[in-house]
C-alpha cells in the first residue's frame, strides 16, 4: 500500500487542470510534511478505458470551461494561456517524463513536467515536439539527447503503459487524479480535500 504521507499526482501535460494542480501540489505536501511522488500517465487512454469524454468535445462544457481555467488561474495566482494546439497529442511528451524518471530517478519528474507545463499553458509551445522535449530537459538540467533517445525504447513505452494501467485500475477517470494512500482525488479543486486527507495520516 502507498505510503500515506505520500502525495502521487497521476497527470498529463495536455490536462489545463493537471497544470493548475501541478502548480500547487509541492505547497499542499509541504505544508503537512508529506512528499510528492509525481506519475505521469496518458490521459487518452484512461479515457478509452474509462469510457469517459474531456469536457472541451461538449461545447456547452468546453464553454465553461475557458471561464474556469481562468478564474482557478487567478485564484492560484498562476500564469494561464489557453492552448492553441488543445487538444494535443502528449504521448512523446508522456514517454519523456517517464524516461526521466528512469535515467535520473523520480525526483526529476517535477521540475521537468513543471517546465513542459508552462512551456504548453503558458507559452503555447508545442510540448510533444523533441525540440521542446529537448529544451525543457536541458532547462531543468537533464540530458536532452538521453531522454529524447529514450522516449521510442520499449521499456518506456512499456512503463508509460503500465502506470497508466495502474492509475485506472485503482479507479482513475480524468486528470489530475490524485492519491494518499487508498484516498482517491480528481481534478485540481480537490486539494483542500487532499490536504485535509495528509492531515489526517499525522
Amino acid at each position: 500500500m502507498p505510503n500515506r504521507k505520500t502525495v502521487e499526482l497521476f497527470f498529463d501535460i495536455g490536462s489545463p487542470y493537471s497544470y493548475l494542480a501541478a502548480t500547487q501540489i509541492e505547497a499542499v505536501a509541504a505544508g503537512t510534511g508529506a512528499r510528492v511522488r509525481w506519475r505521469p500517465f496518458l490521459l487518452g487512454a484512461v479515457f478509452k478505458a474509462t469510457g469517459n469524454e474531456m469536457p472541451a468535445r461538449v461545447a456547452a462544457k468546453a464553454r465553461w470551461m475557458l471561464d474556469d481555467l481562468a478564474r482557478w488561474a487567478a485564484r492560484y495566482g498562476v500564469p494561464f494561456k489557453m492552448a492553441s494546439r488543445f487538444p494535443l497529442n502528449t504521448l512523446r511528451t508522456e514517454r519523456a517524463l517517464t524516461a526521466a524518471a528512469r535515467l535520473n530517478g523520480e525526483e526529476a519528474i517535477g521540475p521537468f513536467a513543471l517546465t513542459l507545463f508552462r512551456g504548453y499553458w503558458v507559452e503555447d509551445k508545442d510540448v510533444s515536439s523533441d525540440e521542446e522535449i529537448r529544451a525543457a530537459a536541458k532547462a531543468v538540467g537533464l540530458d536532452p539527447d538521453a531522454v529524447v533517445a529514450a522516449i521510442d525504447s520499449p521499456e518506456i513505452k512499456d512503463a508509460l503503459r503500465a502506470t497508466t494501467d495502474e492509475a485506472v485500475r485503482r479507479g482513475a477517470f480524468g486528470a489530475p487524479t490524485i492519491f494518499v494512500g487508498d484516498a482517491m482525488f480528481w481534478g485540481n479543486d480537490r486539494l483542500d480535500l487532499v490536504e485535509d486527507e495528509l492531515r489526517r495520516g499525522d
